[in-house]
């Protein structure tokens, strides 16, 4: 009788295993969140719902609202018949076209538009094994990237990250601004993008001039063309890379709307123009400094940094004139995305990658 009731010792190791086993998939799996009211969430879930640590100082934010003058005043638009924008590659970027699967005629996909500041890159970081693996896998996710925080001065730096990115059979190009800023601290700009998803005009790319000297790093705009859909129904839009200096952020922040209005009424005509990039505020403050019942931020009260404490990279837009924003953005947390330990993450950069998703259609028409 007594034996009866012990059980079977295979019996009792078979549930010991699935015990323990079990145990060890929820956790490798799944984050346990909070103490009361417990939250199980997937760990490969790509968007965190952490909190959010506020810009501080809001009140302080002022300054002069002088008039920016775009770059391109002088230059001719291009007449209705001609169609402006290319998608050639440069010669220090490599592709292998014909690897590239073709995507289906009968689906235009959205546009996936990041920004991302890069914390000091330059050589060394390139160089760097896992920066270099991390960013070029990053990059993959999106159709445009503007990246800020680039130290170095040499030119052929973005060409072999294009290079890396290009290894898998991808058709990415660049465009990339000139050297500028504090002295002793001058970084430059990019837009590195999908040749397959969109076209850029290079002629119509400038750098919003700035005769007061207000911003410590010229903004950088671009004129985006989508890829996908026939050219009379394809959305057009002008990207302006933002990166703003945190010691002057009172004041260089209260000149976005100035910025904004400069790139509107730079000749071409063009009303969709999306700001992208190193804030240093969070949205609470942003969207009200832009006035208007429509702006929007794509990154809403969640941190933009690896450490989870401050959110300081965006992406804005008024939705009267930028109808095509489906709504849909936030931050990519690559730490739990790639399972990456915190060490491994500063050593890729400080800062999340954010990110807004559009319709390719002009208008919003599906």
């Amino acid at each position: 009788m007594e034996d009866s009731t012990r059980g079977n010792p295979i019996q009792v190791a078979v549930v010991v295993l699935l015990l323990v086993g079990g145990g060890w998939y929820f956790f490798k799996n799944y984050n346990i969140q909070g103490l009361d009211g417990v939250r199980v969430s997937p760990k490969n879930e790509l968007w965190d719902d952490a909190e959010l640590t506020s810009f501080p100082g809001e009140s302080e934010f002022s300054g002069d609202s002088s008039r920016f003058v775009s770059g391109i005043a002088a230059t001719p638009s291009p007449s209705a018949s001609e169609n402006p924008f290319t998608s050639t590659a440069r010669t220090a970027v490599t592709a292998t076209p014909a690897s590239v699967a073709p995507r289906s005629s009968a689906r235009i996909a959205n546009l996936r538009i990041a920004s991302w500041a890069l914390d000091g890159f330059g050589p060394t970081k390139l160089a760097n094994p896992i920066a270099r693996q991390n960013i070029v896998r990053i990059v993959h996710q999106f159709d445009i990237v503007a990246l800020q925080q680039i130290a170095a001065i040499e030119r052929d730096l973005i060409p072999r990250l294009i290079d890396e990115i290009n290894q898998s059979g991808r058709r990415y190009d660049f465009v990339l601004g000139d050297s500028n800023g504090p002295a002793g601290r001058q970084e430059q700009l990019a837009f590195v993008f999908d040749t397959t998803r969109v076209r850029v005009d290079r002629n119509q790319t400038y750098t919003v001039a700035d005769p007061q000297n207000q911003m410590g790093y010229d903004p950088l705009v671009a004129w985006f063309q989508a890829a996908q859909p026939p050219v009379e129904t394809a959305w057009t839009f002008s990207l302006v890379n933002i990166r703003v200096d945190l010691g002057q952020a009172p004041v260089e922040v209260a000149l976005l709307p100035e910025i904004l209005k400069s790139v509107r009424n730079d000749g071409r005509g063009e009303d969709d123009v999306v700001l992208a990039g190193l804030f240093q505020a969070d949205d609470a403050y942003l969207v009200p400094t832009l006035v208007g019942d429509n702006v929007v931020a794509a990154v809403r009260s969640v941190p933009t940094d690896v450490f989870g404490r401050y959110q300081t990279s965006n992406i804005l837009m008024d939705t009267t004139f930028c109808s095509e924003y489906l709504g849909r953005g936030g931050a990519l947390d690559f730490l739990r995305v790639y399972n990456m330990s915190l060490a491994d993450a500063e050593v890729v950069t400080s800062h999340l990658p954010v990110y807004a998703e559009f319709t390719a259609i002009e208008g919003g028409r599906l």
